[in-house]
């Protein structure tokens, strides 16, 4: 773990998936959108369902329009791919967030130290973000949440796709989290396992953390973080701030 700096934090923004949560995310999600399409399997074969899924996810990601929440910009794509309508759509997915996805609970575990960095952060009064990729519905997000042993209520923001308009790795998306709990960038600090999506929270004027518990290496290069350590570095870390 790096030494800490001049610098103190007001706001500790934390990554889910393979952070908080103990999710192998390249596992859960074909077990994921094998379960969610064959709620459609009537309307959509699996294969094209996944192809669909995949395009108006990555519709959000590309997203630069401020104006239009995630949400909104996934269903507009999904509904030009497929050719479904809001009516036939909602419900199946409504349907499957309350009813099947917590089924799925059995690939996630709680991380043995998330509980004690949360309970750190609120010692030092910092403002507290679940920093998840907002690419699902905040059902699905609060459930995933659930599986941690957290809740929402320890958050004073829980970015979801009906809440954000941007997505990792978008610096915005980090910029709309500076704007919406009122703290400048430079008094952010973000951690995170992925070594892009989280460790590019850096430009947007964040300093980082590279949760090495479960790394999720997505470039060939070498990682570059303010901090590296796992959770129970992080804690020690925020202990030693002086906020």
């Amino acid at each position: 773990m790096s030494k800490l700096g001049p610098n103190s934090y007001r706001s500790l923004l934390l990554d889910l998936d393979g952070t908080l949560l103990v999710l192998d995310m390249e596992k859960f999600i074909p077990a994921y959108i094998e379960a969610l399409s064959s709620k459609f399997i009537d309307m959509i074969s699996q294969n094209n369902f996944s192809q669909h899924l995949f395009g108006a996810t990555n519709a959000m990601v590309q997203n630069l329009d401020p104006e239009k929440n995630n949400e909104t910009v996934f269903y507009k794509e999904f509904y030009r791919r497929t050719g479904l309508s809001y009516k036939q759509i909602k419900p199946i997915l409504d349907e499957f967030y309350q009813y099947d996805f917590p089924a799925l609970s059995f690939w996630g575990s709680e991380h043995p130290r998330s509980q004690a960095v949360i309970e750190a952060a609120q010692k030092k009064k910092m403002n507290l973000v679940l920093a998840t990729n907002p690419i699902f519905p905040s059902k699905a997000i609060l459930e995933r949440l659930s599986w941690s042993g957290l809740s929402a209520d320890q958050f004073q923001l829980v970015t979801t796709m009906e809440n954000m308009h941007f997505c990792k790795p978008n610096p915005e998306y980090y910029l709309e989290i500076s704007h919406k709990i009122n703290c400048p960038p430079e008094k952010c600090l973000m951690a995170g396992n992925d070594t892009i999506e989280d460790l590019n929270a850096s430009q947007a004027g964040m300093a980082t953390y590279l949760v090495d518990d479960f790394i999720l290496q997505r470039s060939k290069e070498e990682p570059i973080s303010d901090y590296r350590g796992n959770l129970k570095d992080l804690e020690s870390l925020i202990n030693s701030m002086e906020i």
